[in-house]
């Protein structure tokens, strides 16, 4: 098995395991034997399962052809903006309410933010860019600049998956977020 392909494997056994037996249930040695390799090759990709999970949910992993083409599939920038940002809420849907909130306990043990521009190309680069498009377009009235959005946005992404998680995945994430970025941005 290549290096990359036993990230990749990694990342999927885990995923597999954590919705099946719960985080703190499955241990690296599980993980391992899932898919048929030693301990050091886990240890070569990942630290410890703290490192594995913040991979799973990196911003940049969960990117696919198909969330570019919904980005693209809209003239308006700033609904570009708000799709780039769905992308990461769309990912915590796909992976579930006790996946999340393993994410959000990771990063609380870190004192870290889960969605961070720093880590993302996407949100450092390109989401700014579609913001300022926007504004210069008239579709964001927000007077404030590009980057202090995308970091209020982020703030805001990360405050409504956390709700969400804690209430159990009980409403829309999806649209509640939407509603809230629209009322940033003054669209």
């Amino acid at each position: 098995m290549s290096r990359g392909a036993t990230k990749e494997a990694i990342l999927t056994a885990s995923i597999q395991l954590f919705n099946k037996y719960g985080f703190d249930q499955v241990t690296i040695n599980q993980i391992c034997k899932e898919i048929n390799v030693t301990k050091t090759a886990f240890y070569y990709h990942f630290k410890s399962k703290d490192e594995l999970i913040s991979e799973v949910f990196s911003f940049d992993n969960m990117i696919s052809n198909n969330d570019v083409l919904d980005i693209l599939s809209v003239t308006d920038y700033a609904d570009q903006a708000i799709k780039g940002m769905e992308i990461y809420v769309k990912h915590m849907v796909r992976l579930g309410v006790e996946m999340t909130k393993e994410n959000y306990r990771v990063h609380l043990r870190n004192q870290t933010l889960p969605l961070d521009k720093g880590k993302s190309s996407l949100l450092s680069s390109v989401i700014p860019t579609l913001v300022q498009r926007a504004k210069d377009a008239g579709q964001i009235k927000n007077p404030a600049s590009a980057e202090d959005l995308l970091d209020s946005m982020c703030i805001i992404a990360n405050g409504v998956i956390l709700n969400w998680a804690i209430m159990g995945g009980s409403f829309d994430i999806l649209e509640e977020t939407r509603k809230q970025f629209e009322i940033l941005l003054v669209v």
